[in-house]
């Protein structure tokens, strides 16, 4: 034992001396990327690269301490994802590119790789759940005399209602914003476009004509609807609460979820908010969670558990369950365009993942067919019914033009006259260069001219994107930075910033109306409503260091990246599936025009939820793991 002493001291001197030298790598290469973009004092600046050396040593030590091989590969892949966002977001915000010229290919493979190293070191520490923190919570147990998970939501659903109260009266009679106006425009007018989803024009319509019929005033109508979308944003997260409850999730969790439902501004300002993104976020984690608690049970009947201990048995499937399911698909695909395409990704996914429980599998395919006929015959009824055209094709073409118009701004001195000429035939140069805008599609998109020959166009961008390739990715991951990179800030000041004008992170402008069909603003609490502003307009929660990360858009994919990485480590394969919706409903994100919290609101309100589902101890169980 004397003589293995000082070898194994030698060995831990060693790694602490490579832990060390890594970690001032890493801090020199992350500060080398955040040069132009960190505000703070050269003092502040080297206390926190000192700090971060501290870190990252104790964390690449603890790494090369690992034995275990799977859970050095599994972080080591999901650290080096993460690694490369950040290298690639860095450098569009300080280069304006990813890769200048392909000389620089190998630095930058070489500042992935060594980031890789301590984002690797973190992930780990979830894959193995916080040991001791994770025993704690396996060994909680619910009090002899537990609420019935009914109780337990109507508690949640009044804690969250009475925080967001202040919030209501502050906004009275709604937040006015995003599409409310062209909506409404179809409702007044009665021409109808499958442009917005019928569905929630029509619901937003019909508040609006109650309020004018009943009330003699349209802001009475919105305000008739903030409250019914509240009660039913409010109803679907205390619901995932009581279901929390009925699974015998950590109540710490429990906890932390309900304060985040009752607290975080995003939540309490788009309940309140006209756009369509509410209430299918709403709905989507009414899918998720029905499509968890389908696949989550046996193939088998399982008979009706009886607890020892004085609380509630676990919940089983009821006949209810296929009803609400194909309830949520239908109104979830009418809900949101892009709906339909991340569902039919989705069923094959899940398909595969059940290859060996075929009953369970053939009635998931069937139910999943049924919603989508059903969805079919709904939208036609509503089209039927409302005369609506067809909503342009162009907007699943906000990236094409991104990477066309980019590559006509920047090497219009390098492209050939013959390609200008049929550049000019969609994106002219007399207003191309003044409309691009790298984290915006609208303003190019809305002027293009894709005249009658959709099949030159794509010639055109093929022809183009193959004579600039790097600029066609520059132009891609441009749009789409706030999606992936958590230290962006294009995302919030994409319209502007600023109280007066009402945009920033949230839009909470009012929006225009014809005269006759106002909507008018009247704060009850303009105190509140004034410091709200402050973190929704003018971006000021951008100040606090830690608490900015929740506002990112990034932040809930990296979450659900994090929940993937850990269900998949510890051979909770089943875990992976009701999320296949959000993975596929995420790659059409990347191919929109703009990368907004609105659009990521989804995630917003499931991910949390289902993080919690991953460490729920009935999870614990034998025999659930999909191989």
């Amino acid at each position: 034992m004397k003589r293995c002493l000082p070898l194994r001291l030698k060995t831990k001197y060693i790694k602490t001396g490579i832990s060390f030298l890594l970690a001032v790598i890493d801090i020199g290469l992350a500060a080398a990327l955040e040069q132009g973009s960190y505000a703070g004092g050269r003092g502040l600046g080297l206390c926190l690269c000192i700090a971060g050396t501290i870190v990252f040593t104790l964390l690449i030590k603890r790494l090369l301490e690992q034995r275990e091989r799977r859970l050095l590969v599994h972080s080591g892949l999901w650290g080096l994802l993460m690694a490369a966002a950040y290298v690639a977001g860095c450098l569009l915000r300080r280069d304006g590119t990813v890769l200048d010229g392909i000389g620089k290919l190998p630095g930058l493979l070489a500042a992935v790789l060594c980031l890789t190293v301590p984002a690797a070191a973190c992930i780990s520490l979830f894959l193995q759940g916080f040991p001791r923190l994770r025993e704690r919570l396996r060994r909680e147990r619910f009090g002899r005399k537990a609420y019935t998970p009914f109780q337990a939501g109507v508690f949640c659903l009044a804690v969250i209602l009475l925080c967001w109260l202040p919030v209501f009266l502050a906004y009275y009679p709604s937040v006015f914003a995003y599409d409310a106006e062209g909506q409404l425009y179809q409702v007044i007018t009665g021409d109808y476009s499958t442009h917005h989803p019928l569905l929630h024009t029509l619901f937003l319509g019909a508040f609006f004509r109650l309020g004018g019929s009943l009330f003699g005033s349209y802001s009475t109508g919105m305000a008739l609807h903030s409250v019914v979308q509240m009660l039913l944003l409010a109803g679907t997260f205390s619901a995932a609460l009581a279901y929390l409850y009925a699974r015998r999730t950590s109540v710490y969790l429990r906890i932390l979820l309900l304060v985040f439902f009752a607290l975080f501004p995003v939540n309490s300002i788009l309940a309140l908010s006209t756009t369509k993104d509410v209430l299918f976020s709403a709905l989507t984690l009414l899918y998720t969670l029905c499509l968890y608690e389908f696949l989550g049970e046996k193939e088998e009947k399982r008979p009706q558990e009886q607890d020892t201990d004085g609380t509630f048995p676990l919940p089983r499937r009821k006949r209810g369950l296929t009803a609400l399911w194909l309830t949520v698909t239908v109104l979830l695909l009418l809900m949101r365009n892009n709906a339909l395409y991340a569902l039919v990704g989705s069923v094959p996914l899940v398909c595969m993942g059940l290859r060996k429980h075929k009953a369970l599998r053939k009635k998931y395919l069937l139910l999943s067919l049924a919603g989508l006929c059903l969805f079919g015959v709904g939208n036609a009824g509503l089209k039927a019914l409302t005369h609506a055209q067809d909503g342009s094709p162009r907007e699943m073409l906000s990236v094409p033009f991104q990477q066309m118009a980019r590559t006509r701004v920047e090497e219009e001195e390098t492209l050939s006259s013959q390609m200008r000429q049929e550049l000019d035939a969609y994106l002219s140069s007399e207003w191309v260069f003044a409309a691009y805008n790298p984290h915006l599609a609208d303003p190019v998109k809305q002027r293009a001219v894709i005249h009658d020959n959709p099949a030159g166009f794509l010639r055109t961008w093929l022809r183009l994107g193959l004579e600039h390739p790097g600029t066609y990715v520059d132009a891609f991951l441009d749009n789409s930075v706030g999606y992936w990179f958590l230290e962006d800030r294009t995302h919030a000041q994409i319209y502007g910033i600023g109280t007066e004008s009402g945009f920033g992170y949230l839009s909470t402008d009012n929006r225009p109306m014809p005269a006759g069909y106002e909507i008018v603003e009247n704060s009850y609490l303009p105190g509140l409503r004034a410091f709200m502003e402050r973190i929704v307009s003018e971006n000021e929660y951008q100040k606090l260091p830690v608490i900015r990360i929740l506002f990112a858009p990034a932040f809930y994919w990296w979450l659900l990246c994090l929940y993937l990485a850990m269900a998949l480590y510890r051979k909770r394969y089943r875990l992976v599936l009701p999320v296949a919706f959000l993975v596929v409903y995420y790659l059409t994100l990347l191919l929109s025009p703009a990368a907004l919290i609105r659009y990521m609101y989804p995630f917003v309100t499931t991910v949390p939820v289902m993080c919690c589902c991953l460490s729920q101890q009935s999870d614990c169980q034998k025999g659930e793991n999909v191989q």
